[in-house]
């Protein structure tokens, strides 16, 4: 055993630290949906109130939830939303 003191003044540690795995789930994937003139919005929301959607640039954590727009506004707006893939 080591008995040197250590950065953190605990005997038996070497100063590095050791570094457990931790596998993070891997983000949802983002459904994105075009508009007749091509503009793209993401599905931000899929739940009982129906879907809400922020364009496809915008973080939806930092546009407040009053301002994303549900399907029927856009559909009412700018027409029916329709999905696209982009390659990853």
């Amino acid at each position: 055993m080591n008995h040197q003191s250590s950065p953190t003044g605990l005997p038996g540690q070497s100063g590095i630290p050791h570094h457990i795995p931790v596998k993070l789930p891997a983000p949802a994937p983002v459904e994105l949906y075009a508009d007749p003139r091509g503009f793209v919005w993401q599905l931000v929301e899929d739940g009982p109130g129906g879907r809400l959607f922020v364009p496809e640039q915008v973080n939806p954590a930092s546009v407040p939830r009053m301002f994303w727009a549900t399907e029927a506004e856009l559909a009412e707006h700018v027409g029916p939303l329709h999905r696209v893939e982009r390659a990853a």
